[in-house]
């Protein structure tokens, strides 16, 4: 932490109390977190943040598994062999394109640099 977060929260804790927006009780700023990047105090005291929190994570691990579709093919998930082969000849072959442009580069600069 450094010392105008330091600063910025002894100022602010000098007895003063804040509102929680969710329970909406006076409480002093001790029982608030600190967001250091906005300088200053949450909104939600620790108690509400941290029910909240805790709702918003069980929520995600209740969602349902969406079947998600790619808009390529995925090599892995292709059932045909004959298509997945074909799938993984192009990508190697782009792949080794892809390598011989970066060492062209790679050439070119070398040489630039010599002369």
């Amino acid at each position: 932490m450094n010392t105008h977060t330091q600063t910025t929260m002894k100022q602010a804790s000098v007895g003063s109390n804040h509102i929680c927006s969710h329970c909406k009780r006076e409480l002093p700023v001790s029982d608030f977190y600190f967001n250091s990047k906005k300088q200053c105090y949450d909104n939600y005291c620790k108690e509400c943040r941290k029910l909240s929190s805790r709702k918003q994570r069980e929520n995600k691990l209740c969602l349902p598994i969406v079947n998600y579709t790619c808009h390529y093919p995925v090599i892995t998930r292709t059932d045909d062999g004959q298509l997945r082969m074909l799938l993984i000849l192009q990508a190697l072959q782009k792949v080794r394109e892809s390598m011989a442009r970066k060492l062209k580069k790679q050439h070119e600069r070398e040489f630039k640099e010599f002369e």
